[in-house]
């Protein structure tokens, strides 16, 4: 299985994220998204780490068995509202 990525205006949609465990793995594969997305002309509201804090959030929630079908693929979502940058915070930890 590979990583599907999808981007529009407001989403960036990664599908088998779970996929990609290690910080550096994720940034790296952040950065390379986020030329794209300039590239296109589309939004780009948040920093890495609040995408990677995500991404990992995501991954720790898949792990243990939680919501497996919404946390096998990450929504990097712009404009996110800030109770959802400390839930991720949090779960990333």
């Amino acid at each position: 299985m590979k990583l599907n990525i999808e981007l529009s205006t407001n989403n960036t949609h990664i599908g088998n994220s779970y996929l990609i465990r290690t910080r550096k793995s994720m940034e790296s594969k952040i950065k390379d998204i986020l030329e794209e997305r300039k590239a296109k002309g589309y939004l780009i509201t948040r920093s890495v780490k609040s995408y990677i804090r995500e991404w990992k959030g995501h991954n720790r929630l898949y792990y243990m068995h939680l919501f497996r079908n919404h946390t096998k693929d990450v929504d990097l979502e712009e404009n996110i509202p800030l109770w959802k940058e400390i839930i991720w915070m949090i779960l990333s930890l």
